[in-house]
């Protein structure tokens, strides 16, 4: 072999083995690039280490480049819930109620029987049965004056607090005594119980030297739906003095009469009895109302 075959030989080698080099460096950093691009198909960017400076800025910028999901932010299309249907607001309208029976009236026995009377008239209104003898008032009477204290009424007979006493006592429920203030505030307890109950009012009429017995009224709405703003016209009315004349108030009104409200402030009036002050009830309305 020459020496310029050797020297041809020896470059040939050399060109070979840097050939084999280059492909072996190649090989490893093709195997590199892969190792980490899997982490990366795999969300791993986060858990993958990156290097510290502009590379971490990078890195970050494209990892934010990327949508991301937060349960918390995220917003999920539902079906809305339907809105509330509002309530009607009740609107004020004419309101009337009688509870009367026909054919329950009955007059007092005497011109002294009024509370007996009405009661009698009281328990017929609210039923089931009817008595309209004059037994079962003197029954009535009798039960009234055994309830009747001194306090009550300081001459004896009958009181407006045994009245309250002997409704539950004949079956017409419980009852109580009510005093009011005014006209105005024992008109309308009296309407708001009658409208609660369906049971008949007692009122002490005629300073109350009288009974009669309330079965109904007339108003501009119903006491339930307003309690606080309805206003009575009036209210329908049995009185068991009827069909007799006093001297003092004149002609009586037959069962189940309409007396509108001034009609009922020149018979309903503050309490004022000859035989002695009553200082819980001088001056004030009283009422005998159904209670539940």
């Amino acid at each position: 072999m020459t020496r310029g075959q050797r020297s041809r030989g020896r470059a040939t080698a050399w060109a070979v083995g840097y050939a084999a080099l280059c492909a072996l460096m190649a090989a490893v950093g093709w195997m590199a690039v892969m190792a980490v691009v899997p982490g990366v198909k795999a969300g791993g960017l986060a858990s993958s280490p990156l290097p510290t400076g502009r590379a971490t800025a990078s890195a970050t910028q494209a990892a934010s480049a990327s949508p991301i999901v937060s349960v918390a932010s995220a917003t999920v299309s539902t079906p809305s819930d339907p809105a509330p249907t509002p309530v009607a607001s009740p609107t004020k309208t004419p309101f009337t109620i009688d509870l009367y029976r026909p054919a329950t009236f009955v007059t007092q026995n005497d011109r002294e029987n009024c509370m007996a009377g009405a009661v009698q008239n009281m328990l017929n209104i609210i039923g089931p049965s009817v008595d309209l003898t004059t037994t079962k008032q003197e029954q009535i009477g009798s039960l009234l004056v055994s309830l009747t204290t001194t306090e009550d009424s300081y001459d004896g007979g009958f009181g407006p607090g045994g009245w309250a006493l002997a409704m539950p006592k004949l079956g017409a429920g419980n009852y109580k005594l009510v005093v009011d203030p005014t006209f105005s505030e024992a008109m309308k307890d009296a309407a708001m119980a009658l409208s609660q109950t369906g049971r008949p009012v007692g009122l002490l009429t005629w300073y109350g030297a009288h009974s009669w017995v309330m079965t109904g009224f007339k108003a501009d709405a119903d006491p339930l739906l307003f309690p606080d703003t309805f206003q009575l016209k009036g209210a329908f009315i049995v009185d068991p003095f009827y069909p007799r004349l006093s001297s003092i108030w004149g002609q009586t009104l037959g069962p189940d009469s309409y007396r509108d409200m001034a009609a009922m402030a020149q018979n309903y009036l503050g309490w004022k009895r000859p035989e002695g002050r009553y200082p819980t009830r001088d001056g004030k309305w009283l009422l005998v109302i159904p209670v539940d």
